[in-house]
C-alpha cells in the first residue's frame, strides 16, 4: 500500500501507512479523499477506468473502477492463477475503446520471491526455479500489448508504464533499504516514444548495486504522467517530470492521449510551462512547509544574499525563476488557475 499511495500521488508514505499495510481488512487507508493521477483521470472524464490484479487498489480507491476483478495478495502459495485472473482480461479490454485507464497489478513474480527466494540454488545459475519462466510469461503479455498499440487505431496514442511497485533480496523480502528492495524496474512504452528516444544496450551490466540506467524516484511518476495525459500534477506531490522524457514536446507531441489545449507557443515553452507547473505545486508546499518572505516577493528578482541555510538557497532560486518567467502567458494563467478539487 505505502509504494501504491507513492506511484498515483506522488507522496511519501508515512509511518502510520506502513503500519496500517499489515492488516487486509483495514480501510482506514483509502486515498479516495486524496488527490492522485487515478482521482486526476476519474475527474477528466473521458474514459472509463478498469483494475485486475491485487485488490489493494479497490481498498484504497473505493468506488472509483468501473471495471474491476480483484485478487488477494496475501496467498504467497499461489503465483499462477493470480496471474491469469489478470492476463485474462487484457484480450478484451485491448478491444474495448470506452477506457482511459488500465491497470494491472500482477503479484506471480511477488509470490515466488516469498516463496523461494529470487536467487536461491535452485539452479546450477543460482536463479530460482519458478523466477524466469514467471518473467517469460510476463514478457509476453507485454509484447501482446504494445503489438495491438501498432495495430489498433484506438490504442495508437496509448502508454504502457510497466514497473514494480518494490523489489526483494536474494531470499524474497522487502520492506528494507537494501539495494535490492529500493531498486525496482520501469519503462515507459509507446510506439510514439520511438521518435525521441535514443535507445540502451539491452542487456547492460549496472554501474553499482541494480543501477542500469537512469535513476527517478517512484514520486517522479505522477507529475510524469500528468504532463504526458494532461492533466494538473496532485496536489501534494513530491515528484518532479522525468527529463528524459522532455523531447516529446520538441517532437509536437504535446500529450500522447490528446493535445489537452490549442497551443500557439513554441516548444520551448512547452516544455518550459510542464516544469514550471511542476514547480509551482512543490513551491506551494515548500510555502506551507518553511514561510520565507522572499516567496512573496512580486515583480522583481530579489537581492539575495549568501543563503545561509537550504530553505534560503530554495526560497531565492524559486523567486528568481518564478520573476524572470513572470512575463510568459502560461507562468500568470498556471499561478493564478484553482486548484482541482477532489471528492
Amino acid at each position: 500500500m505505502p509504494r501504491i499511495k507513492a506511484l498515483t500521488t506522488g507522496s511519501i508514505p508515512s509511518f502510520l501507512d506502513m503500519v496500517l499495510n499489515i492488516a487486509e481488512s483495514d480501510t482506514s487507508s483509502s486515498l479516495a479523499n486524496q488527490d492522485s493521477w487515478i482521482a486526476q483521470m476519474k475527474a477528466k472524464n473521458t474514459g472509463k477506468l478498469a483494475m485486475y490484479g491485487d485488490d489493494t487498489w479497490l481498498k484504497l480507491f473505493p468506488n472509483t473502477f468501473d471495471r474491476a476483478d480483484g485478487t488477494s495478495s496475501f496467498f504467497v502459495s499461489d503465483y499462477t492463477d493470480v496471474d491469469h485472473n489478470v492476463t485474462r482480461h487484457v484480450p478484451s479490454e485491448l478491444l474495448n475503446d470506452d477506457w482511459n485507464v488500465m491497470i494491472m497489478h500482477y503479484l506471480g513474480l511477488d509470490h515466488i520471491g516469498h516463496k523461494s527466494g529470487s536467487s536461491r540454488a535452485h539452479r546450477s545459475d543460482g536463479i530460482s526455479i519458478n523466477m524466469v519462466p514467471k518473467q517469460q510469461e510476463m514478457d509476453e503479455v507485454v509484447k501482446h500489448i504494445y503489438a495491438a498499440f501498432q495495430s489498433m487505431r484506438a490504442l495508437k496514442n496509448s502508454l504502457l508504464v510497466l514497473c514494480g511497485d518494490h523489489g526483494m533480496t536474494d531470499g524474497g523480502n522487502h520492506g528494507g533499504s537494501a539495494p535490492g528492495e529500493t531498486s525496482p524496474a520501469m519503462v515507459f512504452v509507446s510506439p510514439k516514444l520511438k521518435a525521441v528516444t535514443r535507445g540502451a544496450n539491452c542487456p547492460t551490466h549496472p554501474r553499482r548495486d541494480l543501477e542500469y540506467y537512469d535513476l527517478i524516484e517512484q514520486s517522479d511518476i505522477a507529475p510524469t504522467l500528468a504532463g504526458l495525459l494532461g492533466f494538473p500534477v496532485p496536489l501534494n506531490n513530491l515528484g518532479v517530470f522525468i527529463p528524459q522524457l522532455l523531447p516529446i514536446f520538441k517532437n509536437g507531441e504535446q500529450s500522447l492521449i490528446r493535445c489537452w489545449r490549442l497551443r500557439s507557443h513554441t516548444s520551448e515553452d512547452d516544455q518550459m510551462e510542464l516544469l514550471y507547473r511542476n514547480a509551482l505545486e512543490l513551491a506551494n508546499i515548500v510555502k506551507e512547509t518553511f514561510p520565507h518572505e522572499i516567496y512573496t516577493a512580486e515583480n522583481s528578482v530579489p537581492n539575495c544574499k549568501p543563503p545561509s541555510t537550504t530553505t534560503d538557497e530554495l526560497a531565492c532560486l524559486w523567486a528568481t525563476a518564478a520573476s524572470s518567467l513572470k512575463e510568459r502567458p502560461w507562468s500568470v494563467k498556471a499561478s493564478q488557475a484553482p486548484l482541482l478539487k477532489v471528492s
